[in-house]
């Protein structure tokens, strides 16, 4: 598996949250028409009497009974905003995991050469680890046996970078250099074909701000004392042009190397 297929799979279902709130948004006024009700109870062998609610959307008409965890303001926009919210967050993890992928494929080979640069000299592992593979190296020599120091390695480093995000230009600047790949910036704005990255640095970020409202803070509005509950605005056009921005983020960084 290659990290854009990580990449690929993540992106694939926040598009789908994206179908589902264009796809589940109510735009019937008003309540079904009594004769369509009596031949819907028909049809379906339900009491005669029953109560229910049509839903139309533009993809599917959704029938509600009386007691139904779901209502009709279910599928009004305030409620399929979060949609758009669980779209955003995926969009971003997609973005996170890839580069995450990217570091634990590349980083053994990438700290066998020389020189090795700041970040990666940097790069510090438990004391645990270190015994570990003294002792396996022992345990392998008195077997007559090679071990292989590396997947150790790749391990830990691969847990110790799992918990850290890459979801900034400067975080994932960081991995690419633990990777030793230099210049970042400078072969992004050559695929950018930009002067400088200002505009993709400022849109990353406030992706990944808004994300961190969403996960970290119910994407509540934040208030000094008092005053009621309030959600941060979440337009459509913002996610889908979020994720537009990523794919063709993820797709430059493929370029990188």
């Amino acid at each position: 598996m290659k990290p854009i297929d990580t990449y690929n799979d993540t992106a694939e279902r926040a598009r789908v949250f994206l179908a589902y709130h264009d796809g589940l948004m109510n735009t019937r006024s008003r309540r079904e028409r009594s004769e369509w009700r009596e031949k819907f109870l028909s049809v379906m062998r339900w009491p005669k009497g029953s109560d229910i609610t049509r839903i139309d959307s533009k993809d599917a008409v959704v029938v509600l009974k009386a007691d139904a965890t779901l209502t009709s303001d279910h599928f009004s926009q305030a409620w399929l905003d979060d949609q758009l919210r669980a779209s955003l967050v995926f969009g971003v993890s997609a973005l996170d995991r890839y580069v995450h992928e990217r570091v634990v494929k590349g980083i053994i080979p990438a700290l066998k050469k020389r020189p090795l640069n700041k970040q990666q000299e940097e790069l510090a592992l438990p004391v645990s680890t270190t015994l570990q593979l003294a002792g396996e190296a022992v345990a392998a020599r008195k077997k007559g046996k090679n071990n292989r120091p590396s997947n150790i390695v790749r391990k830990k480093i691969q847990e110790l970078l799992y918990k850290r995000p890459f979801q900034s230009f400067r975080e994932i600047e960081y991995a690419f250099c633990l990777l030793g790949i230099k210049n970042l910036a400078g072969q992004l704005q050559a695929a950018y074909r930009v002067g400088d990255l200002k505009e993709v640095r400022e849109q990353l970020s406030n992706i990944a701000m808004r994300r961190n409202q969403i996960v970290h803070e119910g994407d509540l509005v934040r208030h000094e004392r008092g005053g009621s509950i309030k959600w941060h605005p979440i337009p459509r056009k913002y996610v889908a042009d979020s994720l537009d921005f990523i794919d063709d983020f993820v797709n430059h960084l493929e370029s990188v190397g």
